[in-house]
């Protein structure tokens, strides 16, 4: 499962960010990226964490492009999806282009390498804005199909997510709701247990 969020910048760009659900997810995400998708990889730096992409848009080359409220929204969200740096007053985070990232089979679920040391950047996430998160999730979409994601690749499509998206949100959200509210039925139903 991978989330997908969007997020506005000041100046009314509106940007994508991509979520993986848990390590086999975000190894999905690196298996089944390519170039033109033109993502920036954002992880906590020494903690484990969720892998947040940002998309940049087609005329940015890099996160100097990219405006500060925007990269701030990808901290906020990969500092809340990292347990241990969620609970730090402070935390880094690192970012580099999806092209940076190196993953070989001996690695495990989740791990990565780089390229290029050289091509990540450091930033410092302070604090939790709880309304920041908030209003985001509430943009937020899941895509459950894998395929999809290999669809998407054989593409090479810029855009494949976001028109996908765009022309499906309505069903989507409805089955992300279905699926909350079939996994909330399923516990009320099962027979609570007192321990003895």
């Amino acid at each position: 499962m991978v989330y997908f969020y969007q997020t506005e910048a000041d100046n009314g760009s509106c940007y994508s960010i991509i979520l993986g659900k848990d390590k086999f997810e975000n190894d999905a995400l690196i298996k089944f990226g390519y170039k033109e998708l033109n993502y920036v990889w954002f992880h906590a730096d020494r903690y484990s964490s969720g892998h947040v992409y940002l998309k940049l848009l087609e005329n940015e080359k890099d996160l100097r492009d990219v405006p500060r409220e925007v990269v701030n929204v990808c901290l906020q969200l990969c500092k809340s999806k990292s347990i241990q740096g969620n609970k730090l007053p402070q935390c880094t985070i690192i970012g580099t282009p999806w092209t940076n990232l190196r993953k070989s089979g001996a690695m495990k679920p989740g791990e990565v390498s780089f390229k290029s040391t050289r091509r990540i950047q450091k930033f410092e996430c302070h604090g939790r804005d709880s309304k920041l998160l908030g209003r985001l999730d509430k943009t937020r979409v899941e895509l459950l199909r894998e395929n999809m994601l290999a669809a998407a690749k054989k593409s090479k499509e810029y855009g494949f997510f976001n028109d996908y998206i765009a022309e499906n949100r309505d069903a989507l959200v409805k089955e992300e709701h279905e699926r909350k509210a079939a996994k909330k039925a399923k516990k009320k139903v099962e027979p609570e247990t007192d321990g003895s």
